[in-house]
């Protein structure tokens, strides 16, 4: 009786209730702009991998020096960081990384976010080059958050990269600030004096094919046997042991028979070569990689970059640009803000086919606007981030507020048709439909409510399931409340458009009521 009598004061009170609708939505604002949005926030791990970012070129005992370093370091504090087992990798082209496996029990007592901070604290330093947490800490994202430089030279973006790597490494939020390995293979440049050649009677082509053989060797043809063909290389002898200073006695006769010295036409110098060469739209780019502090998100660190790199002066040609994660960002949030928008209109189709107006599924789609702002009131009691699996959420939370919607106003429009004033119709429908909304929000939460408590996550360790059943649970709690109280009052006002729509479309095509002039 008190639910009647507040839906009757409701309906008499159709301007009050609008305002306070409305205020109320308004106040909604504050959880929206407290809440914190993270796409792909970082799900739990127990597995944690150092990566060994080199400053030059290494043997394998140097290395192994260097990773055993800091092994020790981690079996010493084993305990503190709870730490199962530690092993490592590496070889001499440079790949290096070290893993350690935390606890998985009850004895587990903190985050991996938190372990990681306390490592990076006592890290012992490396002559051999820095060591960092390497990309993939951060879920729903391979490549891991990435700045990515971009111009002509790749020289060029690695003189750019120790003073942008040092411009990130000081924004609030960002860690393992990880760039592009610098050192690479040693190589040996060749550059061949064209005049002195030409006045010698030497083409470039031909002192490059001298190099060659002196270097290589040169292929013969095929030693064929049994059946089989063998390849057969003319080379020095002792030539896999040679150097460049082996070539100076090496000489070539010109046309006029004279023995010239090959060194002579050429000029050598020994350079390290780049570990690899990327292209971001065609054009090259050099990236790093990073990740975040614990209570950090991407949204908020993409604006203190973008802050923090204006102050970069960058050369004319070259400019930098977010990659990796932060463009898996963007792209998720128009994907999925597309697939609600369509889901909308699905929705909005059905439910006009099915009542035979545009104006009811117009009023029941109001309550999807409180589901929304449920979900962060919610959202910022409880610090929880508003990620993919959140906006998962919401499209399942959709299906569920729209469906005791059309319960309510279903019922409504049969009792209606069953001769009830609209008045009594609302009062009575909205109290009739009470009970079944009501058990229906109460066995979908308390459904809900494993995930919205516990830690359970995609695959073991990808992202956390209770983001997605915390917005079916805010947004139908607070939809369902508010539904039930400001719906009818809503009904009352669509259905005075309608029918002023109605009167006005039927004196547009001249069947409706004519008002005679005045005397």
């Amino acid at each position: 009786e008190r639910y009647a009598a507040m839906i009757d004061w409701t309906l008499r009170h159709r301007g009050r209730t609008m305002l306070m609708m409305f205020g109320l939505l308004a106040l909604s604002f504050i959880p929206v702009m407290i809440t914190k949005t993270d796409m792909f926030p970082a799900g739990e791990t127990r597995k944690l991998d150092l990566q060994y970012e080199l400053n030059g070129n290494y043997k394998l005992d140097e290395m192994e020096k260097a990773v055993f370093e800091i092994e020790r370091y981690l079996v010493a504090h084993k305990a503190e960081f709870e730490i199962e087992s530690v092993y490592s990798y590496f070889d001499e082209r440079g790949g290096a990384f070290t893993r350690m496996v935390l606890t998985d029990d009850e004895h587990a007592k903190r985050s991996s976010e938190l372990i990681m901070e306390d490592i990076r604290k006592g890290l012992p330093k490396l002559a051999v080059g820095e060591i960092n947490f390497g990309r993939g800490q951060r879920s729903g994202s391979s490549e891991g958050l990435m700045v990515t430089l971009i111009g002509e030279s790749n020289a060029a973006l690695h003189e750019l990269l120790p003073s942008v790597r040092e411009v990130l490494t000081r924004v609030e939020g960002v860690r393992d600030v990880k760039g592009a390995q610098v050192s690479g293979d040693k190589e040996i440049q060749v550059r061949v004096d064209r005049e002195r050649a030409l006045a010698y009677g030497f083409s470039t082509s031909e002192v490059a094919q001298f190099i060659a053989v002196a270097m290589r060797g040169a292929p013969l043809r095929e030693y064929r046997h049994n059946g089989q063909e063998i390849p057969v290389w003319l080379r020095f002898q002792g030539s896999d042991a040679q150097g460049i200073g082996d070539l100076q006695g090496l000489r070539i006769q010109s046309r006029s028979g004279e023995l010239i010295p090959l060194l002579s036409l050429v000029e050598i110098k020994t350079s390290t070569s780049p570990a690899g060469i990327s292209r971001t739209n065609r054009q090259t780019g050099l990236q790093l990689n990073l990740n975040l502090a614990k209570d950090a998100t991407a949204d908020e660190v993409r604006g203190r970059i973008e802050k923090a790199m204006s102050a970069v002066s960058f050369p004319p040609g070259y400019r930098w640009a977010f990659d990796g994660g932060f463009e898996d960002d963007n792209e998720a949030l128009a994907q999925m803000g597309f697939n609600t928008m369509i889901a909308l209109l699905m929705i909005y189709i059905v439910m006009a086919a099915v009542f035979e107006s545009l104006l009811y599924p117009l009023a029941i789609l109001t309550s999807i606007v409180f589901s929304v702002f449920g979900i962060y009131w919610l959202f910022a009691l409880t610090g929880t981030y508003f990620s993919l699996m959140a906006w998962i959420g919401v499209l399942i939370l959709m299906g569920v507020v729209v469906n005791n919607g059309i319960v309510m106003v279903e019922h409504i429009n049969q009792l209606r048709e069953a001769g009830l004033s609209r008045h009594d119709a609302l009062v009575q429908g909205s109290r009739d439909r009470l009970r079944p909304v009501l058990m229906t929000m109460a066995t979908t939460i308390l459904g809900m409510m494993p995930l919205c408590l516990g830690n359970t996550q995609v695959g073991g360790d990808g992202p956390p399931y209770f983001p997605m059943a915390r917005a079916i649970v805010g947004g139908l709690i607070f939809s369902t409340l508010i539904t039930l109280v400001v719906l009818p009052a809503i009904y009352a006002i669509f259905d005075d458009w309608r029918g002023i729509s109605g009167r006005f479309f039927l004196r547009a095509i001249g069947r409706g009521p004519r008002v005679e002039p005045a005397a």
